[in-house]
């Protein structure tokens, strides 16, 4: 049976998602986060795609982008393809690092753009891993709280705008502070994330 077509178009949104072959760890050590994040940057760079929100668990990523040319799959196989080769050169095997292709959801509205980025931030917290979703290191909550601005191909500017005019980083952390909305825990729970 044939894959279903992914849409995408210029300026298409995308929830974008990877896991470890067999739910193994992908990242294990603070270097794997790094290789990732400096894939993700040069993907960026050359696929014409904007990170817009990032969270790496142990055992698959995140990502919230919009493919401003519509190859977003370009992108993520030449991501996935390096941070897989630079993972096996590192620890010296071989083979398939990700269970299969990327798992990606088209984002249709502003709605279902903030409940996305809400949903990729609370990841570790749902998880137990930590209190705060600013306090996961490898995610770009932090950035949205205000705190970190060490990532610079990070554009949180358009999911803020979302919150109006004023303290839209206070604005976003109430946003937060509420959790997940249910409808969205449900339907990615009945995709298998």
């Amino acid at each position: 049976m044939p894959r279903p077509m992914r849409v995408d178009f210029s300026g298409a949104w995308h929830h974008v998602m990877n896991r470890g072959a067999d739910r193994r760890n992908i990242f294990e050590h603070e270097v794997d986060h790094e290789i990732f994040l400096d894939a993700l940057a040069a993907t960026r760079d050359r696929s014409n795609i904007e990170v817009h929100a990032y969270c790496l668990m142990t055992n698959h990523y995140h990502l919230l982008v919009r493919s401003m040319d519509g190859r977003l799959a370009a992108g993520m196989q030449f991501l996935s393809g390096r941070f897989t080769r630079m993972t096996n050169q590192r620890v010296g095997r071989d083979g398939p690092l990700f269970r299969g292709r990327y798992a990606s959801v088209s984002i249709d509205s502003d709605a279902q753009l903030v409940q996305t980025c809400r949903y990729i931030h609370l990841n570790p917290v749902v998880a137990g891993l930590v209190l705060r979703p600013e306090a996961w290191r490898w995610s770009s909550a932090a950035a949205y709280a205000g705190s970190d601005r060490s990532r610079p191909w990070l554009q949180t500017e358009l999911v803020l705008d979302l919150f109006g005019p004023g303290d839209r980083l206070a604005a976003y952390r109430d946003f937060m502070a509420v959790g997940a909305d249910q409808r969205t825990v449900d339907f990615y729970r009945g995709i298998g994330w």
